[in-house]
């Protein structure tokens, strides 16, 4: 099997997007996969989905999984588009979130690692600054809460003590209501 043809497996790169080619370089500690869209492929706006222009594209890299002790980066020319609606914008990729510089199989083992040890720690043991870590950790956050679900409160319950004490409570957290509170 080709090396391109092993990244193409690894990474789950499908069409209009393929690896095209793959550089290793040894003293870098560092192997760079080379990605590209197919020539003709229909561009879209990642905010309304409606088809768009193409404008130009930017280069972009992406940290991803390491293969064996080496760093991997994926590179690509990544395509905008000029959207009636919402003007000029980056098409999405399928590896990666906007603004992230980091694939989602990156982002994911840093999260499971957030989950065994503090933030400090995963950057060092990860090569990255604190605030890289974080902003994984903040686009984690937003995607949960963006897929949790809205519940209604039907009946309220209110601690005895704490409502005797009324110092940490709002008032209007006490006013009693009849109809049930949605958050």
């Amino acid at each position: 099997m080709r090396d391109v043809d092993l990244y193409t497996q690894i990474l789950g790169i499908q069409a209009p997007w393929q690896v095209t080619d793959v550089e290793v370089d040894m003293p870098q500690g560092q192997v760079t996969v080379h990605v590209e869209r197919e020539a003709g492929a229909k561009l879209c706006c990642p905010t309304c989905g409606q088809p768009a222009p193409g404008y130009d594209s930017r280069r972009r890299r992406w940290r991803h999984l390491d293969t064996c002790q080496y760093k991997t980066i994926l590179e690509a020319d990544v395509p905008r588009v000029k959207c009636p609606e919402h003007g000029v914008v980056t098409t999405s990729v399928p590896w990666a979130e906007p603004n992230s510089g980091f694939t989602a199989m990156f982002e994911a083992l840093v999260i499971d690692w957030l989950k065994e040890a503090s933030t400090s720690a995963v950057a060092r043991l990860m090569g990255l600054s604190w605030n890289a870590i974080d902003g994984i950790m903040q686009r984690a956050v937003k995607r949960g809460l963006e897929r949790r679900e809205k519940t209604c409160a039907r009946h309220p319950g209110v601690d005895e003590t704490a409502f005797r004490r009324r110092t940490t409570m709002s008032a209007s957290f006490l006013t009693r209501t009849t109809e049930p509170s949605c958050t």
